[in-house]
């Protein structure tokens, strides 16, 4: 065996060994962590296929959200991918083990645009300062997952997003208003052009009318 195929083996198999830390470690936080249960019952229920692509160094792993848990594996499963993700590796890192917003936002997804949205959602909830921020709560909530609480750190981001929501709603009330004003005042001109128009029919016809008369 050439010492590179050696290399590629160790790389493999350190692939191997991260892949299952990872599904024994969220596996565990699905399982007992509710606020992310109840984030995603929706790829749980829908038993979602996510494809994770790292671009430097270039690997690609899938992560598969089921019942038992949260599946990682460098094999492609038979379900197509719902949602495709492409970053480098440092970027991921910072992601899951700090919460870097920076990096957040470089992620490339690709997929449906309102899975797309809730997987940013789930994805914030799954970084450690999130996770590390509630872990008590683990052994005290009750297990109804509608009965659940969360810090304000848990919380905060979704609090964010519906202020962000709410004044884009605001913002797309003024726009209604605004485009339905000027439409009133279109549908008025035009009104007036017609009434306009109507009373120089009405003088030229007369006025033919009249020439006519003359003639005869």
């Amino acid at each position: 065996m050439s010492e590179s195929q050696q290399k590629s083996r160790q790389s493999r198999l350190l692939l191997n060994v991260v892949m299952i830390v990872l599904e024994t470690i969220y596996s565990f936080v699905l399982k007992h962590d509710r606020v992310v249960r109840l984030q995603a019952k929706k790829f749980v229920d829908q038993q979602t296929t996510i494809k994770i692509n790292s671009y430097i160094p270039y690997f690609d792993f899938y992560v598969q959200f089921t019942d038992k848990g949260i599946l990682f594996d460098l094999k492609e499963p038979e379900q197509a991918p719902e949602l495709s993700v492409s970053s480098t590796l440092l970027d991921l890192v910072q992601i899951f083990a700090f919460a870097n917003k920076r990096s957040m936002k470089k992620l490339r997804i690709e997929g449906d645009q309102l899975l797309k949205d809730e997987f940013k959602d789930l994805l914030v909830h799954l970084t450690a300062p999130k996770l590390l921020s509630d872990w008590k709560k683990w052994l005290t909530n009750p297990d109804d997952d509608q009965l659940t609480t969360a810090s304000s750190k848990r919380i905060a981001p979704l609090l964010e997003k519906i202020d962000t929501q709410r004044s884009k709603i605001n913002t797309l009330q003024v726009e209604v208003k605004q485009y339905q004003n000027r439409i009133k005042k279109l549908q008025a001109r035009q009104k007036r052009i017609n009434s306009a128009f109507c009373v120089i029919g009405i003088l030229f016809f007369m006025l033919i009318v009249y020439n006519l008369s003359q003639l005869f």
